[in-house]
């Protein structure tokens, strides 16, 4: 039981949270360049029924308790099925899916992965490296590209682990790196950018609404707010001074609510 158990934390760690969190169709990415081995059963001795090349694309279909070491790199094993057949990959040669695929390729160059490692490149020339890795049998942490924010201030990271999730944003500049709760959606100025964490029940992160200044490069806090009666979702700037979102509730019923810059005193104030 101890050994599936951890098996499936490898499983987690190298299946991207967009897989996990958004609801994608079981999709992998071969991010290993050299590509990888489809083999008749999960071990790295087994028979080959074929060569999978990099960046290609696979449905897994279940995952295998047994474990391997590759060049240093600890993974269970996935089956997959491709060009219809089906067989066994070593988990870590797939580390990413289609949407980040297609991210990273959008990215002309500035965003790149092999395997478990993700690699930004900033505009003083310097690449800020993140890497996925076990930390111990109950634990394991990801990362996973999601873009770069509207006027190109940050690069978008998540970071998670077993049941939590929190962002980074990594200055496009120079590489300096913040963490906040959710992808920030900037005002239409640039000027500010706004996160809401919806997490009433679980605890596994914040819930919270946030508001931050834009200024030396870095967001500055300006706002917060942490109900406990209910969690907000999906703001939306209806213009620089203003910030419409939905307020849930457990039982998943939600109502619009406003946030507002009240300029003759200098702060925010959430409308009733």
């Amino acid at each position: 039981m101890k050994k599936i158990l951890y098996a499936v934390l490898v499983a987690f760690l190298l299946i991207p949270a967009f897989l996990r969190a958004e609801g994608y169709e079981d999709i992998l990415v071969v991010t290993a360049p050299s590509g990888a081995t489809l083999r008749e059963n999960p071990d790295t001795k087994a028979a080959k029924l074929g060569r999978i090349e990099y960046l290609t694309e696979v449905k897994r279909t279940e995952w295998s308790d047994n474990l391997s070491t590759v060049e240093g790199v600890t993974a269970c094993w996935f089956k997959v099925s491709w060009q219809g057949k089906e067989g066994w990959v070593f988990a870590a040669l797939l580390g990413s899916n289609p949407k980040e695929s297609a991210l990273i390729k959008s990215s002309e160059g500035k965003a790149r992965r092999e395997m478990h490692r993700l690699w930004l490149k900033t505009e003083d020339s310097k690449e800020v490296e993140f890497v996925g890795k076990l930390i111990n049998n109950k634990e394991y942490l990801n990362f996973t590209y999601y873009g770069i924010t509207p006027g190109q201030q940050f690069y978008t990271v998540m970071q998670d682990g077993w049941e939590w999730c929190r962002f980074l944003l990594v200055n496009c500049r120079d590489g300096r790196q913040q963490e906040v709760d959710a992808v920030p959606v900037f005002s239409q100025d640039a000027t500010r950018f706004v996160t809401a964490n919806y997490d009433l029940e679980a605890g596994y992160g914040h819930n919270r609404l946030q508001i931050f200044r834009y200024e030396n490069g870095m967001g500055v806090l300006e706002w917060s707010e942490e109900p406990t009666e209910w969690g907000p979702e999906n703001p939306v700037w209806e213009s620089d001074n203003r910030i419409r979102f939905n307020k849930k509730v457990l039982s998943g019923e939600s109502e619009p609510a406003v946030v507002e810059f009240d300029k003759t005193a200098n702060v925010w104030r959430l409308l009733d």
